[in-house]
């Protein structure tokens, strides 16, 4: 490899080193497009100093994952790295044996590319020495300072028992370290790649508008060939039909399917096609270079090792590679890490600053055995684990973490500038595919949308480049300047006139109903008042079901009566208590308490709110609205613990345990989940003067009083007996 110096100053990390492959890599349209795809989507349309891109962000976990798995192995125990080196050789071994073995029916893009080249590189090797050989062959090429490159050399893990440079004895452990490292790298840096203009505003406009528009039937010549275009481009990556959905090509994780989100398999697709124009270059100059034979047969297996690295690591091949994807991709990993760090900074907040270097220096890894929660099966996994006395540190990260979402991405005019995106998106998307010429569409630019996307036509390169959010405000932009050209508009353009208005002129056209939780307070007041609930009346229904409860035990240990009966009625009382907390937790002001385990007879309640505003909108008292559910809110970020690879690990000594967070953190995340709205209703004023004030009371009083009658009546049902009884 060349000796250069290639580094990136960052206003995290200060300067961030890169190796020859990394340099390569990033120098795709693959991946330099992310220079101009926000991280935060509209976040910048409220919060104007938060205009992170993905590009540095993507950097920045790299750079975070390099100082992980460096701490991780360096501070493991000789046992911990005897294990991972042991299962590192039996995949070099399984993919040495799959490479001397390839046929024409078996071949992958990328080593195809370069196949004429390593057949005659290794057309001499006897298979029953190949290992010794290859070992032999990098033996030499490190002593050459083949593999010389100082973004690496930064995190390489070396062997206590290497006395000396040229002393080769755990030769292969080097090696296999320094391809788990680079694979770890680039699976960081390429973590973000997949994802679409404006990321998840633009990921659901995609997933909607292929549910709609499978179907050709009845449409025109050039309606069909769209349609059937955008479902070529779209299907791989959305369908879950493993025949047709994404695979993995390469020659360890052949043919595996990709069963993960659209952002995800697109970033999979992505980087396959960066790998396949970058690699075989490589491979080819550095066999047809003037280089010595061993650094010829040690570069060509290195880079081989690390693509199937990358692709087992992101495929999650094993337990073993599925425990180094949770470096980047897991409750504390390199990716929280870095946009924690970032978003803070530039948002222009500040909740106190976290210890990083401390956390990640003191990262150990473990090889242990631990049952898994789904399976029950006992697992024998590596973890990467934290001394217990940074737990607060870990605790205040995932504290930060929330905040951020909580009071920046779920701002009510972020969540607003989203949804008129995605509506004015969606109208446009709509109108290309429902129209019967090119010539009809408000902006046939649009269709690069999906296009992009598409891997059977034309030079991918150049098409995937212009997927970016420059790319989709200027088609907003000229969709907009046509609509105004127009003149007369039909209604469901001047919808989108107003949409796209909103978006890049700042023209105000929907109002929030709720901007706090405090507004949302004062509708569940109205809810609770139609329905005629008090909190005394609650309290005492508590009480007494509450005693139900404990009467039904004790005669159930007494033999008293029926074991069914008192079973089913000890079921209902705890049922009847459950719901009655969750009334005083929307009385306190949390709706989402009120939805959850309390369904409003055959509706839910943003159905119930729907279908006000629908009417006000059919007597013309306002011209549109949006209601949004906030599914995020739920997304703590918190151990899922639903398997072994979902938790937090600690360590005291030798001893590896998991985070309780149960203790502290999950109450001081509730805390502040309770000041997170969980629904956004905006409605647009009629075009005739109004009183924007009176109508807000107008609509959270007919929002409240559907809502609270159907809970008068839900509650009438569950709890009639009691209240017949006070």
């Amino acid at each position: 490899m060349k000796q250069k110096i290639r580094q990136i100053t960052d206003n995290i990390h200060d300067t961030i080193y890169l190796s020859e492959l990394e340099s390569e890599l990033i120098s795709t349209p693959y991946f330099y497009r992310l220079h101009d795809v926000y991280q935060s989507s509209t976040v910048y349309m409220t919060f104007p100093s938060n205009r992170t891109k993905r590009y540095e962000h993507s950097l920045g976990t790299m750079e975070v994952a390099s100082s992980m798995l460096y701490s991780a192995v360096s501070n493991a125990s000789v046992d911990t790295k005897k294990e991972l080196f042991k299962y590192l050789r039996s995949y070099y071994l399984e993919i040495l044996d799959i490479i001397m073995q390839q046929t024409e029916d078996q071949s992958v893009p990328y080593f195809t590319k370069c196949k004429d080249q390593l057949s005659s590189l290794f057309q001499e090797i006897d298979g029953t020495n190949l290992e010794d050989y290859v070992r032999e062959e990098i033996g030499r090429a490190m002593e050459d300072g083949c593999f010389s490159d100082s973004a690496l050399e930064h995190y390489q893990y070396y062997p206590l028992d290497i006395k000396k440079e040229s002393d080769f004895s755990n030769i292969e452990d080097i090696f296999l370290y320094r391809c788990l490292l680079q694979a770890v790298r680039i699976v960081a840096l390429f973590h973000d790649v997949g994802h679409p203009p404006y990321s998840h505003i633009i990921e659901e406009v995609l997933i909607q508008l292929y549910e709609q528009y499978v179907d050709v039937e009845g449409k025109s010549d050039w309606q069909k060939k769209q349609l059937d275009d955008f479902a070529k481009c779209l299907t791989k990556y959305i369908t879950k039909d493993k025949r047709k959905a994404c695979k993995c090509q390469t020659v360890y994780s052949k043919d595996s399917f990709v069963d993960a989100q659209l952002h995800e398999r697109v970033g999979i697709s992505l980087l396959q096609s960066a790998i396949n124009d970058v690699i075989p270059q490589l491979i080819v100059s550095i066999i047809t270079s003037e280089k010595k034979d061993c650094c010829k047969v040690a570069s060509s297996m290195y880079y081989i090792l690390v693509v199937e690295f990358i692709f087992a690591i992101l495929m999650e091949k094993n337990d073993v590679f599925t425990s180094f994807h949770k470096i980047v991709d897991g409750v504390i990993d390199a990716d929280r890490l870095d946009y924690i760090m970032r978003d803070s900074l530039n948002s222009g907040v500040d909740w106190g600053k976290i210890p990083y270097k401390r956390v990640i220096n003191s990262a150990k890894l473990f090889y242990i055995e631990k049952t898994d929660h789904d399976s029950s099966e006992i697992k024998k996994i590596f973890v990467v684990a934290y001394p217990q006395k940074v737990s607060e540190d870990l605790e205040d990260l995932l504290l930060v973490r929330y905040k951020i979402y909580a009071r920046i991405n779920f701002h009510h005019r972020c969540m607003k500038t989203a949804v008129t995106l995605q509506s004015a998106v969606l109208q446009l998307a709509e109108n290309y595919l429902n129209s019967t010429s090119e010539e009809q569409c408000i902006n046939p630019d649009i269709c690069t949308l999906w296009k992009a996307l598409g891997t059977a036509i034309g030079d991918r390169r150049a098409r995937v480049i212009q997927w970016n959010d420059s790319w989709l405000i200027s088609a907003l932009h000229k969709s907009l300047v046509k609509l105004n050209m127009k003149g007369r508009l039909a209604e469901q353009d001047k919808v989108l006139k107003e949409n796209l208005e909103e978006i890049l002129l700042n023209k105000k056209r929907y109002y929030s109903l709720f901007k706090r939780v405090s507004d949302s307070k004062k509708f569940i007041d109205k809810i609770f008042e139609y329905a005629e609930i008090s909190a005394d009346k609650l309290k005492i229904l508590f009480s007494a079901e509450i005693v139900k409860y404990i009467q039904n035990n004790q005669a159930k240990k007494n033999n008293e009566q029926s074991k069914d009966i008192l079973k089913n009625d000890s079921s209902n009382a705890r049922d009847s208590i459950i719901r009655i907390n969750a009334l005083m937790k929307a009385m306190s002001g949390d709706l989402e308490s009120l939805w959850r385990p309390f369904p409003l007879m055959d509706k839910t309640i943003d159905a119930c709110v729907e279908e006000v505003l629908a009417d006000f909108k059919t007597r013309n008292e306002i011209s549109d609205y949006k209601i949004i559910v906030n599914q995020g809110k739920q997304k703590t970020g918190l151990p899922m613990h639903k398997n072994v690879f979902q938790e937090i690990y600690l360590y005291d000594g030798s001893t590896c345990l998991t985070l309780d967070d149960t203790i502290t953190l999950r109450s001081q995340i509730e805390a502040i989940e309770r000041n997170v709205l969980w629904l956004y209703v905006y409605f647009v004023p009629p075009a005739t003067h109004c009183n924007i004030d009176a109508l807000t009371n107008n609509l959270i009083d007919g929002m409240a009083k559907a809502v609270g009658m159907k809970l008068k009546e839900r509650f009438k049902e569950l709890f009639e007996h009691s209240s017949q009884s006070q």
